[in-house]
């Protein structure tokens, strides 16, 4: 069975976005058979601060499984680091910027090199960057951009509903 990586983006998708409790009740009912059937999730991307406590106390209550340590996979996350260091696409901001992904508790590369080791897909709602390969580099890398590089599997959200057949 397939299983995927969801990027905090998702979850903020799904917990304010588009499909509110108060609003979509029947989705919120499904949503814990569907973590806890085709989900991992790494305790990076639950410690992140961009998610509401209520979530992640709703998330404590309905996710079954336990929480991946992302830190076992720390030198599969310093080769991701090492290719967009190396990489000619990136200025060094993408990984020393605030939200650069050579800090440690930013999860997109963490999620790459979990998903590139365990051979899991990614969903996210990040775009790739069109001008990727202008000839001055990028100050952010982006999780589509480097998982094609890396040749790791990436859906959007509509992607991961359709894998998983979620009809509401």
């Amino acid at each position: 069975m397939k299983q995927f990586l969801l990027d905090s983006n998702i979850y903020i998708n799904f917990y304010d976005r588009y499909y509110r409790e108060e609003y979509f009740p029947s989705f919120w009912t499904q949503l814990p058979k569907i973590l806890n059937k085709y989900v991992i999730i790494p305790r990076i991307v639950v410690d992140e601060n961009y998610h509401d406590p209520k979530f992640k106390k709703w998330l404590d209550n309905n996710f079954k499984k336990q929480f991946l340590n992302h830190k076992n996979y720390a030198e599969e996350w310093a080769e991701v680091l090492e290719h967009i260091r190396n990489s000619k696409c990136y200025k060094s901001e993408a990984l020393t910027a605030d939200g650069g992904w050579a800090h440690e508790k930013i999860a997109d590369p963490w999620l790459i090199a979990i998903a590139k080791k365990d051979k899991l897909t990614i969903v996210t709602e990040e775009i790739r960057n069109p001008n990727l390969h202008n000839p001055y580099g990028n100050k952010a890398a982006k999780i589509p951009d480097v998982c094609d590089d890396l040749m790791v599997d990436c859906i959007d959200m509509n992607g991961f509903f359709k894998e998983i057949n979620l009809s509401i």
